[in-house]
């Protein structure tokens, strides 16, 4: 009865927001858990020496061994299966993010968010016991986590589409930023019990994590607000009649043919692949180009490093509600959307292309980085809220296939990173043409969905009521 007061003082869907916003929490600890947990497993290599400090008294700067720390038992992996077991969760996730809008618009998104999570709970705990069998086991547990995580954000795409009111879409949008969260609260948690309890608890304190949030999770959230036990009358139907009947919980394959061969589709397909090259070049590039040519590890700054990524959550928000007060004050969506993209991506890409003007000064590059990844954080206006313009009923299947085709960036981009800085040598020149190449992919993409994408629902968002279909 508690539970039920409480939800009738705050709207319902107000608490599906929330638990938008901890299922990408949750999702994020598993996702990046790893690369704090990594370092600590293994048996430290050689400190290599960046480019920048050999340019400055260079006989001070010797190549010596990392110092080890007690973090509990370590493992000769050498740097390709280290680089294996770093990407066997994005293997997978590339994976399941492909069917994972049609799995949720089945069988309801509740129950393939509270199933997915529960598995990569489980599989995360055992990762700390596989580990030292072998490390073929650690690569598809994390592989397996993978595949679970990529189901979860094409369902919480269907969640959005039949729970958020259009005046308040980007707000539901806005919430998949607990992602950002996620990353900084689990190198800040997993560091310090690292330290204290060694590397296998650091599994196991996410996986205690996901025990309770499945907890909550289960009592709050439902596949749509008809079936919620506690919404009032009134919000059930302010939610039902400011959709206009484009939401339907009726079962229903979605409608391939139409959407591979729609063009808005693929106006949205570029602009989301673009976001994602960039975010990869933020997330790989950048940290590598601070470490081994400028000679500042932003990862070994909790500060720093967290910085980017909370400035990220934050604006998230303040966009997310923007882009609501603007559609309130009767701006039609589609400029709302394309205005915003000047913010989620040219703005982005011109500070990535400025990003080799930093040269040795780590305090231009930590700047630049920063206000990069924050004015992205408008992306929950533009490429992340615009699956449910073109289709509520089948967003989740679109976001999914966007993020399959938009998730080959993240192989692409550390791979070309490397042929570019091996064939060009680590200078100036080389990150230059990295950052380059980023910033204009980046930009790119945003130009031309600002001339061709749309917010308008497509027809074919329609389901066909046929014999023998269900409402879920």
């Amino acid at each position: 009865m508690g539970c039920k007061a409480c939800c009738q003082k705050i709207p319902t869907r107000y608490w599906i927001m929330a638990m938008i916003f901890l299922t990408t929490y949750i999702n994020y600890t598993t996702r990046s858990n790893m690369s704090i947990s990594l370092p600590a497993m293994v048996t430290p290599g050689k400190k290599k020496i960046a480019e920048c400090l050999k340019d400055v008294n260079s006989d001070q700067y010797t190549v010596q061994n990392v110092s080890e720390e007690d973090t509990g038992e370590k493992y000769h992996w050498d740097e390709k299966v280290q680089g294996l077991v770093l990407g066997a969760y994005f293997y997978g996730y590339l994976i399941g993010s492909l069917p994972g809008g049609i799995v949720a618009e089945w069988i309801g998104p509740f129950w393939t968010i509270e199933a997915m999570t529960i598995a990569a709970g489980i599989l995360n705990s055992a990762c700390a016991w596989v580990a030292p069998v072998h490390w073929g086991l650690l690569f598809a547990a994390r592989f397996l986590i993978g595949l679970c995580g990529g189901l979860i954000y094409p369902a919480l795409q269907c969640l959005i589409g039949r729970w958020a009111p259009p005046q308040e879409r980007t707000k539901f949008v806005a919430c998949l930023m607990g992602n950002t969260l996620g990353t900084c609260l689990t190198w800040i948690i997993g560091g310090v019990v690292i330290r204290y309890y060694k590397w296998p608890w650091s599994f196991h304190v996410m996986s205690i994590q996901i025990i309770v949030f499945c907890l909550v999770f289960g009592v709050l959230a439902y596949d749509s607000p008809e079936l919620h036990k506690w919404i009032t009358d009134e919000e059930l139907n302010y939610i039902k009649q400011s959709q206009e009947g484009k939401v339907s919980k009726t079962k229903a394959v979605p409608p391939y043919k139409n959407i591979f061969t729609s063009f808005p589709f693929w106006t949205l397909c570029i602009l989301h692949f673009g976001n994602l090259w960039g975010l990869y070049v933020q997330i790989t590039a950048v940290p590598k180009f601070m470490k081994e040519y400028i000679g500042f590890d932003i990862k070994s700054s909790g500060v720093l490093s967290s910085f980017p990524h909370l400035a990220r959550l934050f604006l998230g928000f303040g966009f997310g509600f923007l882009g609501d007060y603007l559609k309130k004050k009767q701006f039609k969506r589609v400029i709302i959307l394309k205005s915003f993209i000047i913010l989620s991506h040219i703005v982005p890409g011109i500070l990535m292309a400025l990003m080799s003007v930093a040269k040795c000064n780590s305090t231009v590059a930590v700047v630049l980085l920063t206000l990069s990844m924050s004015i992205n954080g408008s992306v929950v206006v533009t490429n992340l809220a615009n699956p449910t313009d073109l289709s509520p009923n089948f967003a989740g299947t679109i976001f999914g296939i966007i993020s399959f085709i938009g998730g080959i960036s993240g192989f692409i981009v550390p791979s070309m990173s490397g042929a570019i800085i091996t064939t060009y040598g680590n200078n100036g020149k080389s990150w230059g043409l990295v950052f380059a190449l980023g910033g204009l992919i980046y930009c790119g993409c945003g130009i031309f969905f600002m001339i061709f994408g749309t917010a308008d629902t497509q027809p074919w968002n329609e389901k066909a009521e046929t014999e023998g279909q269900t409402s879920t």
